[in-house]
């Protein structure tokens, strides 16, 4: 689902800007449109199969335009030419100093925070960052994911239904690097789309077995048991491979059959 509950951009308009983000050649000019005037939104956060993808866009300006939510920085876990996983913290900044235009985003948390030290919190399973300076007092970052971008709090906006199953998955995780030599490695270098099929893997029948234990309908069931289907049928390798990293993990308990 697209976080728009405004009218800044007419929906035609809103549309064609959504379908540029799937261009490399046009998606900074679509993702201009999108973030006008807003700090940040979510375009097919619900809906990773959609032909655009997943996007977290978030605008950086010089001066706070007051009308939304004003970023000043965005966190999030990345891997270091050392392979080691630590907190990165990017601003204008730190993007023009370094020169950077993209790089690849780990599971976890992604936390927007503005001037104020206010945030807004989301989860992914990874991403592609792009940058693009758009002009002098404008950057626009878009974190795109092959699996779906979840509002996990902050302040303003709510926690989507999806972030508590999520998360607890993340937790899981986060035991196998704890206590599992070579997980935190073997994770960072493992691919979103097959986290994502991980999480699909698991979920879809650990909530069919809830269900059935307790003689209630599975919440959410429909949405995850389309999307595990979808997945499976249009990248056979990150289904085969999700299946393969739960067992690596001792989580294959609850995993589907192959």
């Amino acid at each position: 689902m697209n976080q728009r509950s405004d009218s800044f951009i007419d929906v035609s308009t809103e549309e064609r800007a959504i379908d540029a983000l799937a261009d490399p050649a046009r998606w900074a000019a679509g993702a201009a449109e999108l973030l006008r005037p807003l700090g940040f939104v979510l375009i097919n956060a619900g809906d990773p199969g959609a032909p655009a993808g997943s996007h977290l866009l978030v605008a950086l300006r010089d001066v706070p335009t007051l009308e939304h939510f004003d970023p000043e920085t965005i966190a999030f876990y990345g891997q270091t030419r050392e392979g080691k996983v630590e907190v990165v913290t990017l601003d204008r900044a730190v993007i023009g100093e370094l020169g950077i235009t993209g790089r690849d985003v780990l599971w976890g948390h992604l936390h927007v925070v503005d001037r104020l030290r206010v945030e807004n919190r989301f989860l992914s399973f990874g991403c592609r960052l792009r940058i693009a300076r758009l002009d002098p007092t404008l950057t626009a970052l878009d974190f795109t994911s092959p699996g779906p971008i979840v509002r996990w709090g902050g302040h303003s906006q709510g926690t989507d239904w999806l972030a508590a199953a999520i998360g607890a998955f993340f937790g899981r995780l986060i035991l196998a690097v704890d206590f599992r030599k070579g997980a935190e490695s073997r994770l960072a270098a493992t691919p979103p789309a097959v986290l994502y099929a991980a999480f699909l893997a698991h979920e879809d029948p650990r909530r069919e077995q809830i269900a059935r234990r307790l003689g209630l309908q599975r919440s959410g069931a429909g949405w995850i048991h389309a999307e595990r289907e979808r997945l499976r049928a249009e990248d056979r390798g990150a289904w085969s491979a999700g299946q393969e990293l739960l067992a690596d993990l001792d989580l294959e308990r609850t995993a589907s059959p192959r």
